[in-house]
């Protein structure tokens, strides 16, 4: 089956990422990574021969412009296919429009934040799929189950791999949120609460868009033989980007390469950020459609929920969930550009 995937000559200076699948287990087919996290090396790379990059860091007020005009009923549906970038919302607008908007992913973001910063680290990143879940979901029915309720897999799987304490912040998200779906049954009925669930299942669910959470991090290209030996050199990708129309409802979450690289550059800049070091993106392997990635997904008996990079060890749990946690492991007291 033709893959969704293109690639194309690939800058060495990109990234060396060794990867060996893990031979403690017969039943465990992840790709398995003995270095850190690809995105930090290439960020330091491009900031080196691009320190102009620093000027995209500043606050977008698009998004607020954006934002103000939406009620949660029309921001709904687009909203919940741009979920990773809707957690940090709140750096970007004031205090007051985030609470409306983004209430019910305020308690996501520091999982969010723990997988920027512990990318593939198993037991960190909630957005790798367990071996459960991999190994009774690796077949074409399991895996359609698994991309129509993809939503649902995404909320409670973190709960299942670390929980996060129970903080005010919280407590008032959900008075809050429960008050405004009281308030809204009481003028607007139970249709129209149904319609908010319904509206965010669809587009977690078989939607066009959708396709961005398998897109992201899946390795759709079957690794050469190379790269399963860890003394060896062989880069395999563990990020992917997606450079179609499908963008411009998704806050650009397409760029993900980009967004890994810099999470702290606004989704309107990351157009920007791309061509200032294209030098750095053009080469890496990148899908052109969303529904292809699904169906591929779905119907390859290569692909699947097994096929992910996985580490040990590396990053951390954003413990206190600041932001600022993001660069952690640098050195201390220095600054690190792209992450806030």
């Amino acid at each position: 089956m033709p893959s969704s995937v293109v690639t194309t000559t690939a800058d060495s200076s990109a990234s060396i990422v060794p990867i060996q699948h893990k031979s403690g287990s017969e039943s465990d087919h992840f790709f398995w990574s003995y270095t850190e996290e690809p995105h930090r090396t290439r960020r330091q790379a491009i900031i080196k021969t691009h320190p102009e990059v620093s000027i995209h860091l500043e606050i977008s007020s698009q998004t607020a412009l954006l934002m103000r005009p939406f009620s949660r009923f029309a921001a709904n549906f687009v909203r919940r296919q741009s979920t990773k970038y809707a957690y940090n919302i709140q750096l970007v607008i004031d205090d007051s429009i985030p609470l409306l908007a983004n209430l019910k992913l305020m308690s996501v973001q520091p999982y969010h934040l723990t997988h920027h910063k512990s990318l593939g680290v198993d037991g960190l990143d909630t957005d790798l799929p367990t071996s459960l879940e991999a190994l009774f979901l690796d077949s074409v029915l399991g895996k359609a189950f698994f991309c129509t309720f993809q939503i649902l897999f995404y909320a409670i799987r973190p709960m299942m791999v670390y929980q996060l304490p129970l903080t005010p912040i919280h407590v008032f998200n959900i008075v809050v949120q429960v008050s405004l779906d009281i308030l809204l049954i009481r003028f607007a009925g139970v249709t129209s609460l149904a319609y908010l669930i319904m509206s965010s299942f669809l587009a977690g669910s078989l939607h066009p868009c959708a396709g961005h959470f398998i897109a992201e991090h899946y390795v759709f290209e079957k690794p050469p033989k190379s790269a399963r030996d860890v003394s060896g050199i062989t880069p395999v990708p563990e990020t992917f980007s997606y450079y179609g129309p499908l963008n411009i409802l998704t806050y650009n979450v397409g760029l993900h390469n980009e967004h890994h690289d810099f999470p702290a550059i606004p989704w309107t800049r990351l157009p920007a950020l791309h061509a200032m070091a294209s030098e750095f993106y053009t080469g890496l392997p990148s899908h052109q459609s969303w529904i292809c990635v699904i169906w591929q997904f779905i119907w390859d008996k290569e692909v699947g929920l097994w096929c992910r990079v996985k580490r040990k060890e590396g990053g951390r749990k954003v413990g206190g969930w600041r932001e600022d946690e993001l660069g952690s492991n640098e050195r201390q007291g220095a600054s690190i550009p792209g992450v806030k």
